[in-house]
């Protein structure tokens, strides 16, 4: 493709996935970065993470009604850092009664929610499941559906949390322990009884639902939840959701970016779909070594509840969620929330015990490392924080998101955003091998970009290399480097690394 004109580099840009079956794999192979010709997304609403919890750390602290003032200054710095656009905050809001609403059931949840107003993020904010009457699953406890609408009023209208722009009823309903226990009718029904109950409040009006929340893992199977639910409550519906726990060689493949334009399609035109949860799980037979990792580093940890990712510690972790994400991104997404932001968040229950107190790891940082776990380096920044944060900082909420052309290398998958005039390019090189490129796109012209580079070592170590500040936050390897995109410009992106090249301030 070196030597195309750029009519002809649009063309064959098409919608390529990483993953496709003439990648090569060869050690140094040039390739030109060519703008496809087709936006996937305009008006992003941007990457971030799911946020939340904290319920547990009352009795993890003494009686202490919250984090700590020092605890909440840390957790704001770094988020700071990240500058996400979109988060999502869940509650068992149908459990609480208007005289709990300034007691210490809320502190925390009010703390992020003040957050999240002050920085103009934009959250989905919504209830894990729903209350029924005895057994039977479609007798819905009307008790609990007033409990619930009534609090969310009290947050927008009496709180001013303008920041809540949908509502999300019950997470993952697709999936036998769920609330609606795998049955769309439940879930819908649960969801119109919603819908009437927020008519009788006029400052949740502009409030529309997010759904249906599905749990995905390997295909898209499960798209027609997406395509009943237009078909029953679309009106209503201000975004479509599901959540993505997926295996390693599932995302590096490109599979992962193909069953998402499955989900994109089935998506109503004019509407937006976005991923409200995404993590890795090793349960496929091609990831048995991180299966069997992962459980061994459980059993090691005694703080380490069933439900955790031990990969988070690792290097590689930050490559694959930066894959990931830019797949998503790719085939229009807008906007992925990475579960999740702290492991002090929420425990890991085992069976019908749920005050345990082993944590669900999946988190950039462990916020109560040393008060809960008596651990005070599990506070610190974990690496897939670095690239992570880099993709929701550059790629704001309004971005024009293009997919880029990297020619068919395995591993090998970018992304631009645009907006104001300014650019944001994201590669991953998922693969080994490094790879140089002739960067060239006659659009771009002239840039002065500065240049993020993370690489995950694979020599054995648990290290990797990119610049941090004193604050562990990621800084450029270059500042202000001049590209001539319309002329061939040698660059570099080595295996196990994702680069970013940005404009935005």
């Amino acid at each position: 493709m070196k030597n195309m004109n750029l009519l002809a580099l649009m063309v064959a840009g098409g919608l390529a996935f990483g993953g496709c079956n003439n990648e090569t794999d060869l050690p140094n192979p040039a390739a030109n970065l060519s703008m496809n010709s087709k936006v996937v997304s305009t008006d992003f609403i941007g990457n971030g993470a799911q946020w939340g919890g904290y319920e547990m750390a009352s009795k993890w602290l003494n009686g202490q009604e919250s984090l700590s003032e020092a605890d909440w200054a840390t957790l704001f710095k770094r988020i700071d850092f990240m500058r996400p656009p979109f988060l999502r905050i869940m509650f068992n809001s149908g459990g609480i009664a208007p005289a709990d609403y300034s007691s210490a059931k809320t502190k925390s949840l009010f703390k992020m929610l003040e957050y999240a107003q002050s920085r103009n993020i934009e959250v989905v904010f919504g209830e894990w499941g729903y209350a029924h009457k005895g057994a039977d699953l479609l007798d819905v406890d009307q008790e609990w559906v007033s409990n619930s609408v009534q609090f969310l009023d009290y947050l927008i209208e009496k709180k001013g949390f303008s920041c809540i722009k949908t509502t999300n009823i019950i997470n993952e309903p697709n999936g036998d322990w769920s609330a609606a226990r795998s049955r769309y009718d439940v879930w819908l029904k649960v969801q119109q009884q919603y819908i009437q109950a927020m008519k009788k409040f006029p400052a949740l009006q502009a409030v529309q639902l997010t759904g249906p929340d599905i749990a995905v893992f390997k295909d898209a199977a499960a798209k027609d939840w997406i395509q009943r639910a237009s078909n029953d409550i679309g009106k209503n519906i201000g975004m479509y959701d599901i959540h993505a726990y997926v295996g390693q060689q599932f995302v590096k493949s490109g599979q992962y970016g193909q069953m998402l334009h499955e989900f994109k399609e089935a998506t109503p035109a004019g509407k937006k779909l976005v991923l409200t949860e995404l993590g890795f799980k090793y349960i496929s037979q091609e990831d048995v070594d991180l299966k069997n990792e992962n459980i061994k580093a459980i059993e090691n940890d005694k703080f380490a509840g069933d439900d955790s990712n031990m990969m988070v510690y690792k290097p590689f972790y930050g490559v694959d969620m930066a894959d990931a994400i830019i797949q998503g991104m790719r085939q229009g997404v807008s906007g992925t929330l990475v579960w999740s932001m702290d492991d002090a968040m929420y425990n890991s229950p085992k069976g019908n015990d749920y005050n345990t107190p082993e944590l669900k790891k999946w988190g950039f940082w462990n916020i109560l490392g040393e008060e809960h776990c008596n651990d005070a380096k599990d506070e610190a920044i974990r690496p897939f924080f670095y690239p992570v944060s880099l993709l929701c900082r550059y790629f704001p909420a309004g971005s024009t998101i293009y997919t880029l052309d990297l020619g068919a290398k395995k591993g090998l998958r970018a992304v631009m955003a645009e907006k104001d005039g300014k650019y944001t390019i994201a590669m991953v090189n998922g693969h080994y091998a490094t790879y140089e490129l002739n960067l060239l796109n006659k659009k771009l012209g002239g840039q002065d970009m500065d240049v993020y580079r993370y690489q995950a070592k694979f020599d054995g170590s648990d290290t990797f290399d990119a610049p941090t500040d004193k604050d562990g936050f990621a800084v450029p390897t270059e500042t202000n480097r001049h590209f001539q995109f319309n002329e061939n410009t040698p660059f570099e992106i080595k295996g196990q690394s994702v680069v970013l090249l940005t404009n935005m301030k």
